[in-house]
């Protein structure tokens, strides 16, 4: 799924707990920032520039494969030229 300006987007940027077991800790329950894309990288489709839903609104870059940020709703925003 291509990313676009306008869609909304999670990743994990920690966990509740951590269980253990017989192969060793594992995390669970992960914890979520969330925030929308303001720009993508004309040179990377999977880059984006992302303003975080928090109370400071700050802009963060964020790469879809090594961030492991997901689509929540996408805009039916067309690119233009």
């Amino acid at each position: 799924m291509d990313i676009k300006k306008g869609d909304l987007i999670r990743w994990i940027v920690d966990y509740d707990i951590y269980e253990v077991d017989e192969d060793g800790v594992t995390p669970a329950n992960p914890i979520y920032a969330y925030g929308i894309i303001m720009d993508v990288s004309s040179k990377d489709s999977k880059n984006a520039v992302v303003c975080k839903m928090k109370h400071d609104g700050s802009y963060i870059m964020l790469h879809m494969i090594h961030d492991g940020f997901e689509i929540i709703s996408s805009s039916n925003e067309e690119e233009k030229p």
